[in-house]
């Protein structure tokens, strides 16, 4: 069976307790520095929409959970997530705090019996303080880059990713994710210049992530799309036109999803209610514009959850990240 991602109402402690195949439980609203337990992921990010929501993981297990170095990890049968949370307050730098935090997971991953990472999340407090190449988001994939010590070349160097910004007295940098006893499938998206090939303009280092990742898993696929903006090309759409964003950012998806049926051929992902979707707003105030237009545009069965949490770049205003399935191309002959 898959990995099974849903929002759920209740506590985390409430499905943290009795449910013996939960891999994670995500709460929001709670610095990473919180976490209580292995299986528990606070995330520093405030929820806009209501009713308040935790998002829960859940795969075959048993579920095996512990620790390494400053690294919590739950583990199931075929599946792992692990957290990290650097304490920023014992870091000289923002640079240093990313390569720790990527030493760290890299040194897990070569020890696990799930090496392939699938998607990584990235939460960085002020993501957009500082100027020039000072900016923490240059400063963050500095560190990461360090960490990982490769040249990508015509190749993703890591899977799918997301990097937003949480507020700026945050005290730790969050680095999370999912892996597997197998690699991913890396989708780039037609659309996009590749994250690892963006210009100068963006910084010292380019972001090193893929598109999005395909997860195959006991004969199931699941797309795992990274966080995606209204970029074409690697130029920034619309700008101060949020709903025109968030529009651009949906196309941006679906040509993802398309590249990704053309990969895989016998199957294809669709923004439906088998997935999910998170939606990070900078401004708590475009909230209700961004809701209206996500409705008009997605489907209303696909789950989803509105958080503020600030975009790589200032003149990004929203982004999307999601987890969809997969289903069989029907036979038209």
């Amino acid at each position: 069976m898959s990995l099974r991602v849903a929002y759920q109402e209740g506590s985390a402690e409430t499905w943290l307790s009795g449910n013996e195949d939960v891999l994670a439980v995500f709460e929001f609203c709670r610095s990473p520095l919180d976490a209580s337990e292995p299986r528990h992921v606070p995330v520093a990010l405030r929820q806009l929409d209501e009713p308040r929501r935790v998002e829960v993981w859940r795969c075959d297990g048993p579920i095996k959970t512990g620790s390494w170095d400053r690294l919590r990890f739950a583990q199931g049968e075929r599946l792992t997530m692990g957290h990290v949370a650097m304490d920023l307050r014992r870091s000289t730098s923002m640079r240093e705090a990313s390569r720790q935090a990527y030493d760290i997971v890299q040194s897990y991953l070569q020890q696990s019996p799930h090496p392939w990472p699938l998607k990584i999340w990235n939460y960085i407090p002020g993501i957009n303080e500082g100027s020039g190449d000072e900016e923490r988001y240059r400063q963050f994939c500095l560190g990461r880059a360090d960490a990982v010590l490769i040249d990508p070349g015509d190749l993703p160097p890591l899977p799918a990713a997301t990097a937003i910004g949480t507020h700026p007295d945050e005290p730790a940098l969050q680095v999370y994710f999912l892996a597997g006893a197998l690699p991913g499938l890396d989708v780039e998206n037609p659309r996009q210049v590749s994250a690892w090939r963006y210009p100068r303009q963006y910084g010292p280092r380019s972001p090193l992530f893929s598109r999005g990742t395909i997860l195959t898993l006991n004969g199931a696929r699941q797309f795992l799309i990274s966080g995606t903006a209204s970029v074409i090309g690697h130029q920034t759409h619309h700008e101060n036109q949020v709903a025109d964003q968030l529009r651009e950012s949906l196309r941006n998806v679906r040509s993802l999803l398309d590249e990704g049926h053309r990969l895989m051929g016998d199957a294809r992902a669709q923004l439906d209610g088998d997935g999910i979707l998170k939606v990070y707003i900078r401004d708590p105030a475009d909230y209700e514009r961004i809701r209206a237009t996500l409705q008009a545009e997605a489907p209303a069965d696909i789950p989803r959850i509105y958080l503020q949490g600030d975009i790589c770049r200032e003149n990004l205003l929203t982004e999307i990240d999601g987890i969809v399935g997969c289903a069989p191309v029907a036979d038209s002959t």
